[in-house]
């Protein structure tokens, strides 16, 4: 049997198929819209990149996974070319930069959107992100925040809202939140389970908090982690209503007094789906064990698993 044996057209497949994709809630559309974009070749020296929605350049991976640039495994790069004549790279910096790097190359095949004349260069961005969101969101390599830094430029109601969410929070991480004033935010997927899990109002006044602490710390960015774990412990002592006076004393605790050790006694050895939990536990515990707190303002074990800080190791 050949190898050709094997193969199958997909003008075959697409009959086969077709039931599937025109029926159900997310039906495929027939009829097609836009048009293809046109290939040229060009000048390595005339890309440019608009950092205000690619990804972060991964060049660990270009090391390690590329080696060196093989322009048979290159897809074409697609850029724009903006009405002053300006080249700008959409989908393919890594590709443009290895070729850069081999030396070897002056001119570069790329498929080419050219904007059409008198367009804005407000409008040229919005129309350069909706290409990148197109050719990036859909398929698995960008992580969470190069779709959100893209999708923001055009107005992508989900990545508005976690870009104000960074924002009411004091945050930023990658060109989204508050650069201004704001504090660095890593570890951003558990920032944003804290919002999601917890509400806003609460991840927010958790964020207010690990910024004094942090003030004792000199750190230089706040992780997502103990913001979530803050925004557990902020809602169960909203919950915990016989608690009293002993919430107020557990929170200057946890301000004033628990920063006097390093940051990595709320974090160390915690992970998973109940770091949240965990954290908020090792808080209460270490809370419960300081020589400050009398033994009839501690919080019982009782007392966390009624309010679903039961411990998640048991």
């Amino acid at each position: 049997m050949s190898n050709r044996d094997n193969f199958i057209s997909l003008i075959q497949i697409a009959k086969r198929e077709e039931k599937k994709v025109f029926s159900g809630k997310d039906a495929f559309i027939k009829g097609s819209i836009g048009n293809y974009l046109k290939f040229e070749e060009i000048s390595i020296e005339e890309f440019q990149l608009n950092e205000r929605y690619q990804r972060d350049r991964y060049l660990a991976m270009i090391k390690k996974e590329y080696k060196q640039f093989n322009k048979t495994y290159c897809s074409f790069p697609i850029v724009s070319r903006r009405p002053n004549g300006f080249i700008s790279v959409l989908d393919g910096q890594h590709r443009v930069l290895m070729a850069i790097w081999s030396g070897d190359e002056d001119l570069m095949p790329c498929q080419v959107y050219n904007h059409p004349k008198g367009r804005s260069d407000a409008d040229c961005l919005i129309v350069d992100s909706e290409i990148f969101y197109a050719q990036n969101a859909k398929r698995k390599n960008p992580n969470y925040v190069d779709t959100m830094r893209s999708g923001l430029q055009f107005g992508l109601p989900e990545a508005v809202l976690y870009n104000n969410n960074l924002i009411a929070c004091g945050l930023y991480i990658d060109c989204l939140g508050d650069y201004e004033e704001g504090v660095e935010l890593k570890g951003e997927y558990q920032w944003r389970q804290a919002v999601k899990n917890y509400e806003l109002t609460t991840a927010k006044k958790a964020t207010e908090y690990i910024k004094q602490m942090n003030d004792i710390w000199k750190g230089k960015f706040l992780r997502g982690d103990v913001i979530y774990g803050v925004s557990c412990l902020i809602d169960f002592l909203g919950k915990a209503t016989e608690l009293n006076g002993r919430r107020q004393r557990l929170i200057n605790f946890m301000v004033t007094e628990l920063p006097k050790d390093k940051i990595k006694v709320l974090y160390d050895g915690i992970s998973g789906s109940k770091t949240d939990v965990l954290i908020a536990r090792r808080i209460i515990n270490r809370y419960n064990h300081h020589g400050s707190t009398a033994k009839t303002s501690c919080i019982t074990e009782e007392t966390q698993s009624k309010y679903g800080l039961a411990d998640p190791t048991l």
